[in-house]
């Protein structure tokens, strides 16, 4: 769990004492109001919630799909659907991306807080760089006074892998946007709050940088997809701001392998020489990964 600040410890502190389920969002929003009169405290309060209390269950995928014939009755079934998505996200604990957004979408316009839910792609894993653009994720943006505060309350509670493992974070609340933009790239590019561009090609050629703190213009090579013939005759690797024990690398998720590695001028630097026939490289420091690269033939 990432460092929790000084000014919300009582809010988080006391959300843990809230019930596991509500029936509505207007029970979870009216518990909220109470106890809660800033706007960012209560946004906080129901993200917290939300991390929490519900798991992501890739099932629920498949629980809301309906036919219509005509127009006006494709948007009543959306409006059915949106209402019945969170109503049991707050009552089952279950979700999937749209589940969280949506919560937290509906809690925000009770507690009159302007917010919407965005859609996008992300970048999760090596296979995901070079890719076609796909609309494939969903998080939020709460406005707040002059500021856009970018949320993703499923990433928040925790990562899917064969399971659901909870590992509630308060990292992508109100995540400073070019960190955000790192593997989250909304549809509308005005959605990512920077004051740079970046094009849906340039961010499905980046690396996958997995470090939270860690930005593309701290790595080197900044082109994600290295060449297996390059690799083969070494391929120098570096990384801006980073302290280091000890520096490996995987290939295709395999063991292990160390290397040797410089620090000079806070930037560290490795050379990786390899064949191989894998299609993903991941580069850990101190056996965490840091940043992963997609290995072409």
């Amino acid at each position: 769990m990432s460092a929790i600040p000084q000014d919300y410890e009582k809010v988080d502190a006391t959300v843990s004492f809230y019930p596991k389920s509500f029936e509505t969002p207007q029970a979870l929003a009216k518990k909220i109001k109470k106890d809660f009169t800033n706007p960012k405290e209560q946004l906080r309060a129901g993200y917290s919630w939300l991390i929490n209390n519900v798991a992501y269950d890739p099932e629920e995928y498949y629980t809301y799909q309906f036919q219509y014939r005509v127009l006006d009755e494709r948007n009543e079934k959306m409006a059915e659907t949106r209402e019945a998505i969170i109503n049991r996200t707050l009552q089952l604990g279950i979700a999937v991306c749209e589940g969280y957004a949506l919560t937290l979408e509906r809690l925000c316009e009770l507690l009159d807080i302007q917010a919407y839910v965005v859609r996008g792609d992300t970048k999760t894993k090596p296979s995901d760089i070079g890719r076609y653009f796909v609309k494939n994720h969903m998080w939020m943006v709460a406005i707040i006074g002059d500021n856009a505060l970018l949320l993703d309350p499923t990433w928040g509670a925790g990562r899917y892998q064969d399971t659901f493992i909870k590992s509630p974070s308060y990292y992508y609340f109100d995540t400073p946007a070019p960190l955000f933009l790192k593997n989250h790239y909304p549809e509308v590019f005005e959605d990512a709050y920077v004051n740079f561009t970046l094009s849906k090609e340039d961010f499905i050629q980046q690396p996958l940088v997995i470090r939270k703190r860690l930005t593309v213009a701290d790595i080197s090579p900044k082109e994600g997809i290295i060449k297996a013939k390059e690799l083969s005759k070494g391929i120098v690797f570096s990384l801006r701001g980073i302290k280091a024990e000890s520096v490996s690398y995987t290939l295709d998720d395999a063991q292990k392998t160390k290397v040797d590695f410089t620090i000079e001028n806070d930037v560290l630097a490795c050379m990786i020489a390899t064949k191989t026939k894998g299609e993903s490289l991941i580069i850990y420091v101190d056996d965490k990964p840091v940043v992963g690269y997609r290995i072409k033939k």
